[in-house]
């Protein structure tokens, strides 16, 4: 599934709002058992924080940011076998973007449930 980030649902003369979020990434990847419902970049510069609200059913195994130079990918995995299950957390990840082109972030949960963010591009910021 594939939630679209909308102020509010479009009416059926006028998807240029589908088309905008979609243009801009503002939509997540989902199992529907793990949600995104908010996600940002905070900062500028070579030293940033992700930022992420998640809530999940089952209990969550791990969060990870994942990102790319464009010849290598690099995995930060970190534990969240803490959580109790039909949790709900606001995640802020110290990130250094030096050598890096893109950064997703994802949540999975104990049943390999998970979700993620489309990559932002560094470059473009």
């Amino acid at each position: 599934m594939n939630p679209l980030r909308l102020e509010k649902v479009p009416g059926i003369d006028d998807m240029s709002s589908v088309i905008d979020v979609l243009k801009n990434g503002q939509y997540f990847i989902t199992t529907s058992e793990v949600l995104i419902p908010f996600f940002e970049i905070k900062g500028e510069g070579e030293n940033v924080n992700i930022v992420a609200e998640v809530e999940w059913t089952f209990p969550l195994d791990f969060i990870e940011n994942v990102s790319g130079d464009g010849q290598n990918v690099e995995r930060k995995k970190i534990s969240a076998t803490e959580l109790l299950p039909f949790g709900k957390k606001r995640f802020e990840i110290p990130f250094n973007t030096t050598g890096q082109r893109w950064v997703r972030f994802a949540a999975w949960d104990v049943a390999t449930n998970g979700a993620m963010v489309q990559p932002v591009w560094l470059e473009r910021r």
